[in-house]
Formats: structure tokens, sequence, C-alpha cells
């Protein structure tokens, strides 16, 4: 689960981080590129999700996908069939739920031609269509549960359950056997043994223990105070940019700092998304 942990915030960083760069040179030629990322962790649904992650990709997705899918004539015709004979929320929902997972589909095998992946896919697009069709069932049960829709509690609760289904999604991604996949759902949820992880955690060395990592954790908490604040419609970037010039001295120098010292650990694999 930790290595889980480690690959979300490693995944996002890598590839939020790369997107970053190119929106940032591109600027410096006057040319303002759309944005690839919202703060996807702090989405209240995995469809809110995938609107936040990979932004242009979904949208290519959406327009070249699911909607030339969704608006086959036999596609059309079911729906209207399906309406008639089942319902409206039916009739409206199932079509686009197969357009849904037709599209993870796809997703999955544009990440690689392997089944890891097409899983992970297949995985998202499931758990989409199984939520979309059973919208009237969470509304009704939200209601005789007296649940405020409207509160910073519910709000908080479902951040922590999509982050919770996307991470469930990441062993998918991240673990390339099927068998092992199984393996660490079991040993996550049946035999989560700290003692065993506190005693592995300090085989690495001090370097990867006090450095490497430490040095991760502090880039971890500085995207997500500064994620809170964008999600709080503060512009972070704007507001530095106007602070006195002291303050962006600082800032510019602390940023120097913390990227030199990231050169003296290694992090192995490189760029992850340089093959895509």
């Amino acid at each position: 689960m930790f290595g889980i942990l480690l690959y979300a915030i490693y995944q996002y960083a890598d590839f939020s981080g790369g997107i970053d760069m190119v929106l940032g040179f591109a600027k410096m030629f006057g040319i303002e590129m759309a944005p690839n990322f919202r703060q996807p962790y702090f989405s209240i649904s995995l469809g809110d999700f995938w609107r936040r992650w990979h932004i242009t990709l979904g949208a290519w997705m959406r327009d070249y996908i699911f909607y030339p899918f969704a608006l086959l004539p036999g596609v059309r015709a079911w729906g209207k069939w399906l309406t008639a004979h089942c319902g409206q929320h039916i009739g409206r929902m199932l079509p686009a739920c197969v357009a849904n997972i037709i599209v993870f589909f796809v997703v999955g095998l544009w990440h690689g031609a392997e089944s890891h992946f097409i899983l992970w896919g297949l995985y998202n697009g499931l758990v989409i269509a199984a939520s979309d069709l059973l919208t009237p069932l969470w509304d009704r049960m939200n209601k005789a549960l007296h649940v405020n829709m409207e509160g910073r509690a519910h709000h908080v609760f479902c951040i922590v359950r999509t982050f919770i289904v996307v991470n469930v999604g990441w062993y998918f991604d991240r673990i390339v056997d099927f068998g092992d996949v199984l393996t660490a759902f079991h040993n996550t949820l049946f035999n989560f043994d700290f003692a065993h992880f506190a005693s592995t955690f300090l085989m690495l060395t001090a370097d990867q223990r006090y450095g490497g990592l430490a040095l991760a954790a502090c880039g971890t908490v500085i995207v997500f105070v500064i994620s809170v604040l964008k999600e709080n419609g503060i512009d972070v970037a704007g507001k530095l940019l106007a602070a006195p010039a002291i303050v962006r001295g600082l800032a510019w120098a602390g940023i120097v700092l913390f990227v030199a010292t990231s050169f003296t650990f290694s992090s192995g694999g490189g760029f992850m998304y340089a093959n895509f």
C-alpha cells in the first residue's frame, strides 16, 4: 500500500511537472497552451478525476470515440428502446456507460498493448459506468440517511473515497502480472503486517530514507499546499509574481536550492512519460 501511495505521488509529480515545464516554455514564446491537470486528487468522483487528470487526452477521447459511438444510429435506437422498456435513466445512461467502457479500454491500450494497462482502463470504465447507473440508488440512500450533500464533511468524504478508488486502479497500472495484483490486494486487506513493513523500511540506506524520501516528502507538502490554495480559487503564481522583490528572490532561491539538492539522489527510472 505504501508503494502504491508513493506511485500515486510519483506519477502525478512526474507527469504534471513535465506538463508544467511545457506550459512554461510555451509561455516564453507567447503561446498559451491548454491546461492538462486541475488538482485531480481533490476530485469528488472517479468521473470528476478524469475531467481533471490528463485533460487533453480526455477531450480527444470524448470528441473522437465517445460521441461518435454514442451518436451511431444503432446506439441511439437502442437508447430509445431502453427508455421505452426500462425507463428514462437506463435509456439515457446505459449507452453512455458502454461508450465510457470503450473509451477507457482504448485509454488503457494507448498506454501500451499490455494486459495490465487494459485491465486498468477497464477498471476505470466499469467503476464510472456502475456509478452512473446507480446514481438514483445513491441519491435515495443519501436522502434516507439525511446526508448533507452540500456540507464540507461530505465533500471531504467524497475526496477521500475517490482517492482510494483511484489508488486501487494504480495497482493494475503499476503491477504488471495479474496474479501479483491479486496477491497485493490480499496482502493490503488481510495481511497488513506493519512490523514487517517497518523492518523492511529500515533496510533502506540512510540516504534513501532521510535523503530521497525526505526530499520527496517536502516536495509533496509544497505541491499539496499549492493545490489546496488553487482549489480554493487563489492564483498562487499571480500572487507570487506580484509580491515584493525580496519575497520573489527568496522564492526563486528556494526553488533553485531544492532542485539542486534533488540532483544528489538518483530517481533510477528517468522521466516516466518520455515514451508517450
